[in-house]
């Protein structure tokens, strides 16, 4: 019991380190978790600015309109042909479609700017586009294509300004996202750095408490194993006890047993008096009790210490069944039950100890007859399968709960030692029974129906015979 206590408070406090190592874990998975997506999120934002960079784009449309510009002025002198115009107008184009769509209009839109000047300059370009696409008609005199270039030249005034505060504006947005960047990496490092102390710690606290689990754990086997030890001795010496006091019981026992048949015998017919006759009975069986209680417990101790000694020699399985019921039939009548066998005609040959499979067979048939009611019948049957024999013992008395047959087999087992009254065992008989069929190869087993009754069933090898025929006689008691 305090083994167990002490393995109950070791499991309860392995658990609760468990579970608190569990907790730390998940909360250090979920902050990693978190501060990896933060991460991720600025980076992102941090490589969409530096592979497109709006800035750089707003400011090669700066020196495109620049260039634009330059050029027309140049057509207008006559210095350059007007496809120069056209191809600058359509370069100063494509920067402003680039800055309106796509990752760059979103990014804009997040830095919140006024982007107004693109929309004005997109739509002056729209309005131009003939304009500069006529400045290449070939019926167009020179002196009409300056003055059409000047005209545009001039409409394209104002956009240079508008377009510095732009890239003006847009510079501070983006060194703002920086800066923010910069801050949130730092705030991000502080969590990395508190996440990897976080993890260094639970490494730390989990080495030191798997230290002191294992010290535990070494320190209870010590203790379990010379609790091992102090029960094995004890129960040593428990059974060594029984033995000696049982030896010293069964020769006095045996003569006290012995006197009393010869004082039963001898007065029995001389003595009117029923009361000193009755004494005598009592005292008679009495005797039988304890001598079949010093019986069990020199078995047990034996079987116990490897010293039953097992003589196997051919014997016929239906003669040892004759000989176990005769020999209870004395036990049977008392009780006032009768016992009825089936057997086979022909021989059923084993190589067993037959003085052993009789002590069986008696304890099994002497059970059966102590839990049937008086008047009632013990079933004891013989059968075969192939080259096995089957011996069957059924009773109808109060049967076996299910939650308790795994149990029966065990020493100093009773299911309800209440209910058999006068006819108390010692709990050893079916234990010794069990012992003794594994040493003698065979198997035992119970089926059993609370209220209904039980049925115990030994089995052993058969040497083959020839044919298998079946009788039933019925045995009465008396």
């Amino acid at each position: 019991m305090a083994a167990q206590e002490h393995l109950s408070r070791v499991t309860h406090r392995s658990r609760l380190i468990r579970a608190v190592f569990l907790a730390l874990f998940v909360g250090a998975v979920f902050f990693g978790i978190g501060v990896i997506y933060k991460l991720g999120n600025e980076v992102r934002n941090v490589q969409t600015a530096e592979q497109s960079d709006p800035l750089w784009i707003g400011s090669q449309l700066q020196f495109e309109l620049l260039r634009l510009e330059r050029d027309l002025g140049e057509v207008a002198l006559g210095n350059k042909p007007a496809e120069a115009a056209t191809l600058r107008f359509d370069i100063a184009w494509s920067r402003i479609n680039i800055l309106k769509e796509g990752k760059l209009s979103r990014l804009l839109e997040e830095f919140q700017i006024d982007r107004s000047v693109l929309a004005d300059l997109e739509a002056t370009f729209m309005a131009l586009e003939p304009r500069i696409q006529g400045l290449t008609a070939s019926g167009l005199s020179d002196e009409m294509r300056g003055q059409q270039a000047g005209t545009i030249l001039t409409e394209l005034d104002g956009f240079d300004q508008a377009l510095r505060e732009f890239l003006l504006a847009l510079a501070h947005a983006k060194n703002d996202a920086m800066a923010e960047f910069r801050t949130g990496m730092l705030s991000l490092s502080r969590a990395v750095a508190y996440l990897g102390a976080t993890i260094l710690t639970l490494f730390g606290l989990f080495v030191f408490l798997l230290m002191i689990e294992l010290r535990v754990a070494k320190n209870t086997e010590n203790e379990m194993r010379m609790l091992a030890q102090e029960a094995t001795s004890a129960s040593r010496m428990k059974m060594n006890f029984m033995s000696v006091v049982s030896h010293e019981l069964r020769t006095p026992l045996t003569s006290i047993l012995g006197g009393l048949a010869l004082l039963k015998v001898r007065v029995g017919n001389t003595v009117k008096d029923e009361s000193i006759l009755k004494l005598l009975d009592v005292a008679s069986r009495n005797g039988d009790r304890l001598l079949m209680l010093v019986n069990d417990i020199l078995d047990a101790q034996a079987l116990s210490e490897g010293k039953v000694s097992i003589e196997r020699r051919p014997a016929d399985l239906n003669e040892i069944v004759a000989t176990a019921v005769e020999s209870c039939h004395v036990y049977a009548e008392k009780l006032g039950v009768r016992y009825r066998i089936t057997t086979t005609d022909e021989k059923m040959i084993t190589l067993t100890d037959s003085a052993r499979v009789t002590q069986v067979l008696v304890n099994l048939i002497s059970n059966a007859a102590k839990f049937t009611g008086s008047g009632d019948v013990v079933e004891i049957s013989v059968t075969r399968n192939k080259q096995v024999a089957r011996i069957e013992v059924t009773d109808h008395g109060i049967g076996i709960p299910a939650d308790r047959q795994d149990d029966i087999f065990a020493p100093f087992h009773q299911i309800n030692p209440g209910t058999t009254a006068g006819n108390k065992s010692s709990g050893l008989g079916l234990s010794i029974t069990k012992q003794l069929m594994d040493l003698l190869g065979g198997a035992i087993g119970v089926r059993s129906v609370e209220g209904e009754g039980s049925l115990f069933w030994i089995e052993l090898d058969l040497v083959p015979v020839q044919h298998d025929s079946r009788t039933a006689s019925l045995v009465p008691a008396a």
